[in-house]
C-alpha cells in the first residue's frame, strides 16, 4: 500500500505521468491496481478530512447566526 499511495495526492486524485515520471504502460498498470486497491477497500476513493473540519466548525456556526438574526 506504501508504494501505491505514492502515487495518489493528498485529495485522493491519481497523480498524472508527468508527474510520477512513468511510461504510458506504467501509468496504466499504477491506475489499474489504485483502482482494485479502492474496490477491496484498501485505499479510500477520496480523502475528505480536513474537509469535514472546516464544514463542521464554519457551517454550523454561520448557519446558526443566519438563522437567529
Amino acid at each position: 500500500m506504501s508504494l501505491i499511495s505514492r502515487f495518489i495526492s493528498e485529495q485522493g486524485k491519481i497523480l498524472s505521468r508527468r508527474v510520477n515520471r512513468l511510461t504510458l504502460k506504467q501509468q496504466r498498470l499504477i491506475i489499474i491496481a489504485i483502482k482494485q486497491a479502492r474496490i477491496l477497500s484498501l485505499l479510500h476513493f477520496l480523502n475528505n478530512e480536513k474537509q469535514f473540519e472546516r464544514s463542521e466548525s464554519t457551517g454550523g456556526v454561520t448557519g446558526l447566526r443566519t438563522i437567529n438574526k
